[in-house]
């Protein structure tokens, strides 16, 4: 049937493989989880939505320093997080069996807590930011799990920079030379996200997690 396919339609006409697609996609989401992970460290007192196991070592240095500022708020990233995954992996499953679902509702929190400050005041902004954000990261992070052709992890950075530094040192297959390279290009991607982010939510608050929406409705474009 392929060689039929080939014949009468053409190479042009086939379906890409996943393989073949680009690294733009993974660099993109590193992009947002660096970004977001840093618009909330930077403008919600050290607080991570990506990272959020953590937030359990800023919390322990806030209670050892007798600090009382949103820890509740600190413990309640991890369930909030868990929750998120699970739900987004059963919506996964049940309705759509689709990366293109979970990165419009990945872009749909990014815009909630984007609107946020606009329509509540107060400490309870900072708080609702937070949540939105920690959905939004926890969608990303199933999002992975469900959909390998998005790429390696791309919100916990740790593991990828361990892999990449290995290879360089037992160099993989020739034909794994690619990946490796792809995979310093998402490394760097995460790392310039982190710097937009942290400078976005200084001069432009929480309204910088605009940004990640529209990178969300990019990826979701090319999936």
């Amino acid at each position: 049937m392929d060689d039929l396919h080939l014949l009468t339609h053409g190479p042009s006409s086939m379906p890409p493989s996943p393989s073949s697609q680009s690294v733009w996609v993974p660099a993109a989401l590193a992009f947002v989880a660096g970004y977001a992970d840093a618009v909330t460290f930077v403008g919600a007192g050290g607080i991570f939505c990506a990272h959020v196991t953590g937030n359990f070592v800023v919390l322990a240095a806030d209670l050892a320093r007798n600090a009382k500022a949103d820890e509740w708020l600190k413990l309640s990233t991890f369930p909030i997080f868990v929750l998120s995954v699970f739900l987004a992996t059963h919506l996964h499953v049940r309705v759509e069996r689709s990366a293109r679902m979970l990165l419009l509702l990945q872009a749909v929190a990014f815009g909630l807590a984007a609107g946020v400050p606009l329509l509540v005041k107060g400490p309870a902004a900072h708080q609702l930011v937070v949540v939105f954000a920690v959905i939004a990261m926890g969608i990303q992070n199933a999002m992975h799990r469900v959909s390998p052709s998005l790429g390696p992890m791309t919100t916990v950075m740790t593991g990828n920079v361990t892999q990449w530094f290995v290879e360089k040192v037992l160099p993989a297959a020739p034909e794994n030379a690619v990946k490796h390279r792809s995979l310093g290009f998402i490394i760097l991607a995460f790392a310039l996200g982190c710097l937009g982010g942290a400078f976005g939510v200084q001069h432009l608050g929480f309204a910088a997690f605009l940004a990640p929406l529209g990178l969300a409705l990019w990826v979701r474009s090319r999936v």
